[in-house]
């Protein structure tokens, strides 16, 4: 099941690395791939409003395969076709299929262990991802410039082969699914239903970092390959190296910061990586040497995301088990509608060829999201000076 979802994720790496390159080699403008980016995001917070219900109602495992089956057509379309029709059909399609696949696949993962490794599965599952993603984006720069040099193909249908090849992925990680033994089907009364007002006042808590962070993350994040190519003039291979460096490395820091998390507290390392990051974000346009500013890049991104997963822990642990769903259905909800609007208006100021602008915005949402953490959940951390044993059994699934 972890293979299945693997490949899927690396679709979508993929997908999101080289879509907006793809774009510029069309002739089409930063602002159409901000409005791609909306649609998709639209399209996956639409399903999500009723994908965990059709999950429990009618089997997980069906609906993992129809989401992964609607994210092979819209791959399809990107593969095949080059016109704006296409690609909003395809934008729709694949935010579509991460709405059904997400909910249904995190519920029917929890299935699969005891609730005492749960933790230590999907700890293992990221770190799985975090590797897929990288190697996928390694070797999807490599492959325009296969093409481009060896086939004599042009930038488009260079690019075009990337789509083509993940495509035919996608057919992998349906059959890999398909091969997982099936859950019951069962029905189940919604989570929010009694849901007190201190529980939503602390949901909306949660809630009102990630739509900061959102934003900010719109405006800046999914133009890095932009604007390396715009800064330093990287071609493809170069670009992808250096997500495929910030993937490895958030895989390995995955590692060991639950056990961080368990000495110092959740909210205090989400904290301070937040903060280091901030500060990597905002030297990186003031520093002229690409050395420098590669290294600062991989650990922005890798001090800012790796805490996503103990912050997902915490939240369910200050909630009742009922809610637990709702919680993550709500705060997921607050995040991409805010991402997708920050990515459109992130096309308008790269089309502007503001290089400064977007980390501007970006830093300063990402200050007001961490204050906000501090602020709301610093007396609630969970920092046990106990003995962890997160390690040796982390070390353990590895091995298995």
């Amino acid at each position: 099941m972890i293979a299945a979802g693997l490949v899927d994720n690396m679709s979508f790496a993929i997908n999101g690395f080289v879509l907006v390159l793809y774009l510029n080699a069309l002739g089409y403008s930063n602002v159409i791939f901000g409005t791609l980016a909306l649609v998709m995001e639209v399209s996956q917070v639409a399903v999500l409003l009723g994908s965990g219900f059709l999950a429990d109602r009618f089997g997980r495992k069906r609906m993992i395969i129809f989401g992964f089956g609607l994210g092979t057509l819209g791959m399809m379309h990107f593969a095949f076709f080059s016109s704006l029709p296409a690609f909003l059909a395809a934008s729709v399609l694949l935010g579509a299929s991460s709405g059904f696949t997400g909910p249904a696949f995190s519920a029917f993962l929890s299935e699969k262990t005891t609730q005492r490794r749960r933790k230590y599965l999907f700890s293992l599952n990221s770190i799985v991802a975090h590797m897929g993603s990288g190697f996928v984006t390694l070797v999807g720069g490599f492959i325009p410039m296969l093409f481009t040099s060896y086939f004599g193909f042009a930038s488009e249908p260079a690019y075009r082969m990337i789509f083509m090849t993940v495509f035919l992925l996608r057919f992998i990680s349906i059959a890999l699914m398909i091969g997982v033994r099936t859950d019951r089907p069962r029905v189940t009364r919604a989570g929010g239903n009694g849901a007190e007002r201190k529980h939503w006042v602390l949901m909306t808590k949660f809630a009102v970092p990630q739509a900061l962070t959102g934003i900010g993350a719109g405006v800046l994040i999914l133009y890095f390959p932009i604007y390396f190519k715009l800064r330093f003039d990287l071609d493809l291979s170069t670009i992808g190296i250096l997500f495929a460096m910030q993937a490895f490395v958030m895989a390995g820091i995955t590692l060991y910061l639950p056990r961080m998390a368990e000495k110092r507290g959740s909210i205090m390392i989400t904290a301070a990586f937040h903060g280091l990051s901030i500060i990597a974000m905002i030297m990186i346009p003031f520093t002229p040497w690409l050395s420098i500013v590669v290294l600062l890049f991989v650990v922005r991104a890798s001090l800012m995301n790796v805490p996503g997963p103990i912050m997902t822990s915490f939240m369910m642990s200050q909630l009742p088990h009922s809610l637990r769903a709702t919680a993550q259905s709500y705060t997921g909800f607050a995040w991409m509608i805010t991402h997708a609007a920050g990515v459109f208006i992130g096309g308008f100021i790269w089309d502007a060829g503001d290089l400064l602008l977007p980390f501007l915005i970006s830093t300063t949402l990402y200050i007001i999201s961490t204050a906000a953490y501090i602020i709301f959940f610093m007396k609630q951390d969970d920092a046990d000076h106990r003995p962890s044993f997160f390690w040796p059994l982390l070390r353990h699934l590895i091995r298995k």
